[in-house]
């Protein structure tokens, strides 16, 4: 995540290839975007596949890093009857990065 461009870049690399996507912080998906300072945080996949099931059924995520690069993802999740319920979903950084 970063003040500059590219915003938000996600990307992931294994023994298949690897892969990014970046998000423009002006993006139709993005509706707030806060960013100081450039950071970069690891997580391990199997702890985030997880989440996928609330990715699955929310209408709008909110994707958040704390200063420890902690990673919070918290969906918003509307039920058929209306009711809106939300699930949060907590990760930490796999291993701390140097800058």
């Amino acid at each position: 995540m970063s003040p500059d461009r590219p915003y938000l870049r996600l990307s992931s690399f294994g023994n298949a290839g690897s892969t990014q996507a970046d998000y423009s912080k002006d993006s139709d998906m993005v509706e707030v975007f806060e960013c100081t300072r450039t950071t970069t945080n690891r997580f391990k996949i199997s702890l985030l596949k997880p989440s996928v099931r609330a990715l699955v059924l929310a209408c709008k995520v909110s994707v958040r890093t704390d200063t420890r690069g902690f990673l919070s993802l918290q969906f918003m999740i509307k039920a058929d009857d209306g009711q809106v319920t939300f699930v949060e979903y907590f990760c930490a950084p796999d291993e701390e990065m140097s800058d």
